[in-house]
């Protein structure tokens, strides 16, 4: 039996999919877990310890390390890979199915 998570969406960088305040159901990752461009993820911040965020998996690189993306237009809106670079599979704690 997967484990879910109910993750409550804080700001806009998720905008239009996701509002500020939506509450969300993630499957918790288990080692049967294969990342995917465009699987929305909830994954520590690399470079801020115990912090957690929404974000859409951009591209999975050759190296395997996932670059990603809020889903807000305006890409001023969403602290990203665009700010802290492509992460490790590793920092992603649960998916949304």
């Amino acid at each position: 039996m997967t484990e879910a998570l109910d993750v409550r969406i804080q700001g806009d960088s998720m905008w239009p999919t996701y509002h500020d305040g939506d509450l969300i159901s993630l499957v918790v990752c288990d080692d049967n877990y294969i990342p995917s461009a465009n699987d929305v993820v909830l994954v520590e911040h690399p470079l801020k310890s115990g912090v957690l965020m929404v974000k859409r998996i951009s591209t999975v690189e050759a190296s395997g390390r996932l670059f990603l993306t809020g889903d807000h237009p305006d890409p001023l809106a969403s602290e990203d890979s665009h700010n802290f670079g492509p992460v490790s599979p590793e920092l992603v704690k649960a998916y949304l199915r």
